[in-house]
């Protein structure tokens, strides 16, 4: 009794409002006039921009000032506080300040404080190209949208009013210039985390802001304003006339009322029936965690994460679901095509369960180890199945609807048992009458405040059962007030445990001789046990009362540790022992929340409740927290590395810092934890160690560390091949980045490395980007801009070649997208071939001014004319690229010093020049340097010799070719490299070239493969977007080529030779050195194993003609050019072989070409048609087709002549064959040849087997 007296004397010192951030009378949540600067005037949160560029002030308002967002702004505010996903509404005046046109652009956002989709837009209003489109986004990724056609183009310098209103229980609204426009009766399930909002054209998100590519258009906008209700029309009609508006009522009727609390309960599940009973005194609740989650292949933890604004599947943008696939096509991002359809989830051996919640729309079957468990009806948004118990096994959910979501899926043992004794306990009553305003949950409140509506606050304060001392001046650090709650308030009550009492406002006494809490408490906490007191309550029909339990993660609240739906009887007291997952407490506050169905439910109800947390030893709890958090950790940074965001102030970062470092408070040690941090922090020197095999005995240092490179490069390759791609071509990065990934397969397999696994994989990718129907008629068939135009397959097409050279398909399909691109690269007014647009597809190409700059990243697409101009000369692809290039030269600036200088962004329609972001600058040198090659003019050196006099000789990392040995500059070049200091590998591989020491090879090839060995877990199982992950090859294929042959955005085939051995393996025991120019080759090799090595050597970057080869078993001659073979061995140890041109030949590209592909032949009974490709620089003039066996000609037929594809379509013709009997089909090739045998471009598309 002396205790509680204790407390409740230090409780009377003062009554604060428990809602201290609640709304002015008339709802206004935030105001910023703009008419001095862009901090808010009226504010519920952060009145200041959480991140600003290129927004300024402007005098000329609608009233007073504006907001001046130019084309590359962005300005954002924080969410929370200022404005509410549930309702709301939101106006600003709008001014074009350019004319608009047909293409569309975005005018304000609002973010989602987490979610699975790229840009996470909770809110958008839109330039649709006509008007206005406005929408909001439900938790269930739907969009409830709204579309209006404006009567007359608004004209640049005239202001309109927008207001967008919006309200879960009845739709949305859209108004112009203070009239209703447009409308949407449509519920929707709202509530969900906001993160900021603002102008940004591109993406506002707690992970990147930015107005970037497509999306750089601003515009001007004046009086921003959030309230916390959907406005009438009359209030609109105020705002709009420049006056204040009449407050709407929060409530008009008891229909309103009515719909809120249907909302309520849907939001729950309750709609649908209560929850299971807590039908004994003690109940058990033990959450059991995952090991593992998957969409097919692809690791997918956000379905279980505990964020509810995050979902499995991964979102698409090309969707199915109502209002999200519109103007602003984003390319399918982190998912597979097949995604979504099933959710598989693993549970530990020995765990048992038997409650499953789900919260989310998804609808179908879940089944465990093939056993139905229960069907998910369509329109739940939350469902509890209570389940005989299962131990271990494998959970699956189907999804009948392939889109819709799974917020969180829950897993619980639930059963009768009394709560531990613990090491220690500490034990806390809730005081409803405290309010709960202690410095040590400031930050809570803070969250609260700004993450729930005012009727959503009410909070109590736990304070310790017993042992509180009245000490001189402990009210300082136990006192707290009484409390105002709020009339009305929902049912909800969040409960608040400080940590410590330690903390303390200003302006109080000092607080002696008393604390309790959990600071630096060495044991692990095992669980809370709650005891619920007997509440009369209002009870459903059944006479139950239906309540939601959630504890949050002490560092970050946005995330529940659980999530439980129970229901209890009235004047029924019941404890609850919630087993959760073990923690090392930090020295943060516990935040729990309990809702309830009961009307009647609110602070009262739990006064006088008890709550225990039950701690355990450090060493039991470890082995949970750490790991937990690496997920958490692994799972956030695979979906930040995408933007490698690295600002506390975005959310996810903030998450993903506060997750990392929890897991290395407990765990310093943590391996994966420290190089997840390294990468994190951008310290690479902080990665852990990774110790080698030492170099053996005998076998040179460089040899020994290349093959060790090599390896880590093929762990890589085929770990994704093998844990990632699945049967549709897929890797489950979406196709978009899957093409992007695969730019490392040719490389890899040009060096030997599983060629025909390489291959296959990469032409799956192929194939699977025009199975999904992402290119029509040559180009993309979404809209989108100048780079991601190229990654929607126009990449993969161009990589398909490097491997399949000749092959018909990969011939043709460049040849599509060659002269698709003609509708792009136009002639402007000054006579300059430049891109006409930086936002485009097959079905449109916008053409408005703020599009029709040419920016570097658009000089990707080239990559594929590059390629056909080299396979054929064709000179429609050659003359693209050159005339682009001429182009761009042609706005050349010349120094004082004789160099040049080119801009980055150039407008199609002016011929004006800017410097744009810098993005992709050096990416025109490829195009630059491919039209240097096939002219030998020096004109095109000129942005190579620029950008290597501003950066150094670094800058030809960016180049294939071995430059030193082909430029005259080359040789002073690598020099300069070479006398550097340091560990650079170019640096290395520039000594290594001057002088043949390869010692400095050795050292580089010892860091790349510790480097790689390190990022080994990250670059795989951290399933990261798959156009983050690299096991980088470029040095080993200089070494091991004589060249670069393709890394991402460097397009030149540089590479002299290719290798495929005899031995599977054995690349990965033949170390090589390759000098290579187009008229003689060394090859310094070593093998390592005891036996002889035979490889097929390829030669490609090379001239045609009569070769030498000369080895230690003497010389021979033999025919040479772009794709022949020859076979060679290597003896134990150290080899060399030279390769000298003796006479040239005609160029490979000049000469006609005819080729057939395995889609090429149809096999109907014994009749074989085929189909026989034109693919050369010249005419063909007949030719032969056979069906071969065992170097039997079985039967022929005669080829028609045909025409050289120079205007980019395809020139084809079928023959038909009859396969002899009794002869076994699976031993026939069907081969074409021209009269006489004559040469072709290439013979490797002259033979296919006719079964495969």
């Amino acid at each position: 009794m002396r205790a509680r007296l204790a407390i409740a004397a230090s409780l009377a010192a003062l009554a604060i409002p428990a809602h201290a951030h609640d709304a002015a009378p008339d709802g206004l949540l935030f105001r910023a006039s703009a008419d001095r600067d862009l901090t808010a005037e009226v504010a519920g949160g952060d009145a200041v921009p959480n991140f600003r560029s290129g927004v300024t002030v402007a005098p000329d308002g609608a009233i007073g000032g504006a907001a001046r967002w130019a084309d590359d702004g962005y300005v954002a505010w924080r969410a929370p506080g200022n404005i509410q996903a549930q309702r709301g509404t939101l106006a600003f005046f709008w001014r074009p300040r350019t004319a608009v046109g047909i293409a569309p652009f975005n005018i304000f956002r609002v973010g989602f404080a987490d979610h699975s989709s790229w840009d996470m837009a909770f809110l958008r209003i839109d330039w649709n190209g006509h008007g206005f489109d406005g929408f909001v986004t439900d938790a269930n990724l739907s969009r409830v949208r709204v579309s209006w056609r404006m009567p007359a183009t608004p004209a640049p310098d005239a202001w309109h009013h927008i207001a967008f209103g919006w309200d879960e229980t009845t739709g949305v609204r859209l108004f112009v210039d203070g009239q209703e426009v447009a409308r949407k009766d449509q519920r929707a399930d709202l509530d969900a985390g906001l993160d900021q909002f603002g102008m940004a054209g591109r993406v506002l998100s707690p992970h990147q802001v930015q107005s970037r590519y497509n999306f750089m258009r601003g515009s001007d906008l004046d009086e921003i304003r959030v309230y916390d209700r959907l406005l009438d029309g009359a209030a609109v009609a105020a705002l709009a006339a420049k006056q204040e508006s009449a407050p709407t009522p929060v409530v008009a009727a008891p229909v309103i009322a009515a719909a809120r609390r249907a909302a309520w309960l849907h939001r729950y599940g309750w709609d649908t029936g209560a929850p299971p009973l807590l039908d004994t005194a003690v109940t058990r609740v033990r959450k059991v965690e995952f090991a593992d989650a998957k969409d097919l292949k692809a690791w997918m933890w956000k379905g279980v994460d505990g964020i509810a604004e995050t979902t499995w599947p991964g979102v698409y943008n090309r969707s199915a679901l109502p209002g999200r696939h519109d103007y602003f096509e984003l390319p399918d991002w982190n998912t597979y095509v097949e995604g979504g359809r099933a959710y598989d989830l693993t549970l530990p051996a020995t765990e048992r369960f038997n409650q499953i919640e789900i919260r989310g729309a998804a609808y179908g079957t879940l089944d465990w180890n093939g056993e139905r468990l229960g069907e998910r009806p369509q329109g739940v948004v939350r469902s509890v199945m209570r389940l005989p118990t299962h131990t271990g096994g494998a959970l699956r959910f189907v999804n009948r609807m392939a889109e819709q979501p799974i917020q969180e899926l829950w897993a619980y043992d639930i059963t009768p048992g009394a709560e531990p004794a613990g090491t220690m306990k500490l034990d806390y009553t809730i005081r409803a009458d405290a309010a709960p305003t202690l410095a040590a949950l400031a930050p809570l409140n803070a969250f609260i405040a700004g993450r729930f509506a005012p009727d959503e606050r009410t909070t109590v304060l736990a304070m310790p059962t017993s042992g509180v001392k009245a000490a001189v001046g402990a009210g300082a650090a136990g006192g707290s007030g009484n409390v105002v709650r709020m009339a009305g308030a929902q049912p909800i009550v969040h409960i608040l445990v400080p940590a410590s009492f330690g903390d303390a406002a200003a302006d109080q006494p000092v607080a002696r001789a008393w604390d309790y809490g959990w600071q630096n408490i060495h044991d692990g906490l095992d669980g809370i046990a709650i005891d619920l007191p007997a509440m009369t309550l209002a009870a459903d029909a059944r006479g139950l009362v239906p309540l939601n339990i959630r504890v949050k993660d002490p560092v970050w609240p946005g995330r529940d540790l659980i999530d439980l739906s129970v229901s209890v009887r009235p004047n029924e007291a019941r404890t609850l022992w919630l087993d959760l997952r073990d923690r090392i407490l930090p020295h943060d506050s516990l935040y729990l929340t309990i809702a309830s169905a009961a009307p009647d439910f609110g602070a009262r109800s739990l006064d006088g409740a008890r709550l225990r947390l039950i701690f355990k030893p450090r060493a039991e709890a470890t082995r949970e927290h750490v790991a937990d958090r690496f997920n958490q950790v692994k799972d956030n940074w695979g979906f930040l590395v995408e933007e490698h965001t690295a600002s506390k102030r975005a959310g996810l970062y903030a998450r993903l810092f506060a997750d990392a470092t929890d897991l290395l408070r407990v765990d310093p040690d943590h391996v994966e934890g420290r190089a997840y941090w390294a990468d994190i922090n951008y310290r690479p020197e902080n990665l852990p160690t990774v110790a080698l095999a030492p170099v053996p005995a005998g076998v040179p240092g460089w040899a020994h560390r290349q093959l060790q490179d090599l390896v880590e490069v093929r762990r890589f390759v085929e770990w994704w091949i093998d844990h990632r791609q699945v049967p549709y071509g897929d890797f489950g990065g979406g196709l978009s980045d899957d093409s992007d990934l695969v730019q490392q397969w040719p490389g890899a397999a040009l060096m030997g490395l599983i060629p025909d696994r390489i291959t296959a994989s990469l032409n799956a990718v192929s194939d699977a980007v025009y199975r999904n129907g992402m290119i029509t008629d040559g180009l993309g068939t979404i809209t989108t801009d100048e780079l991601h135009a190229y990654e929607e397959g126009l990449n993969s097409n161009a990589a398909r070649l490097y491997l399949n050279w000749g092959e018909p398909r990969a011939v043709e399909r460049l040849m599509a997208n060659t002269r698709a691109l003609g509708r792009v690269i136009l002639p402007n007014p000054a006579g300059h071939l430049h891109f006409a647009s930086s936002w485009y597809g097959a079905r449109t190409i916008y053409r408005d001014d703020a599009w029709a700059w040419q920016k570097p990243y658009a000089f990707t697409v080239l990559h594929g004319p590059t390629l056909l101009g080299l396979y054929n000369g064709n000179p429609a692809a050659r003359g693209l690229v050159t005339g682009t290039v001429d182009g761009w030269l042609a706005h050349g600036k010349q120094g004082p010093d004789g160099l040049w200088s080119f801009p980055n962004e150039i407008n199609w329609g002016s011929d004006k020049e800017r410097a744009g972001d810098g993005g992709g600058a050096t990416l025109p040198l490829q195009a630059a340097w491919a039209a240097w090659h096939w002219t030998g003019d020096t004109r095109y050196l000129r942005p190579l010799e620029g950008r290597v006099a501003k950066v150094g000789p670094g800058a030809l990392t960016e180049i294939n070719d071995d430059v030193f040995g082909l430029l005259p500059a080359g040789p002073g070049w690598r020099a300069a490299l070479a006398a550097g200091k340091g560990d650079d590998p170019f640096a290395r591989y520039a000594r290594w070239h001057a002088t043949g020491d390869t010692a400095p090879l050795a050292a580089l090839h010892d860091s790349a493969a510790r480097d790689k060995a390190a990022r080994r877990y990250m670059q795989t199982e951290g399933h990261w977007w798959s156009d983050r992950v690299e096991a980088p090859s470029e040095w080993l294929q200089r070494e091991r080529l004589g060249g670069i042959a393709l890394r991402r955005n460097q397009s030149w085939p540089a590479n002299a030779v290719s290798w495929r051995f005899a031995e599977p393996g054995a690349a990965e025991r033949v170390a090589l050195l390759v000098r290579a120019t187009p008229n003689r080759i060394r090859i310094t090799g070593f093998n390592t194993a005891a036996t002889a090595q035979r490889a097929e050597l390829s030669t490609w970057n090379i001239a045609a003609g009569e070769w030498r080869i000369t080895t230690a078993g003497g010389a021979t001659a033999v025919s040479l050019e772009r794709g022949a073979t020859t076979t060679v061995t290597f003896a134990p140890g150290e080899s060399a072989i030279d390769l000298e041109l003796v006479r040239a030949s005609d160029p490979v590209d000049r000469r006609p070409d005819l080729g057939i592909g395995v889609d090429d032949v149809a096999v109907k009974g014994r009749r074989v048609t085929l189909t026989i490709h034109s693919l050369g620089a010249q005419a063909t003039t007949g030719g032969t087709a056979a069906l071969m066996a065992d170097g039997r000609v079985l039967a022929t037929a005669a080829i028609a002549p045909l025409a050289a594809p120079v205007d980019l379509l395809p020139r084809t013709t079928r023959v038909t064959l009859t396969l002899p009997a009794g002869i076994d089909p699976r031993i026939v090739a069907a081969t074409v040849a021209l009269p006489g045998d004559a040469p072709e471009v290439t013979r490797r598309n002259n033979r296919v087997a006719l079964v495969r």
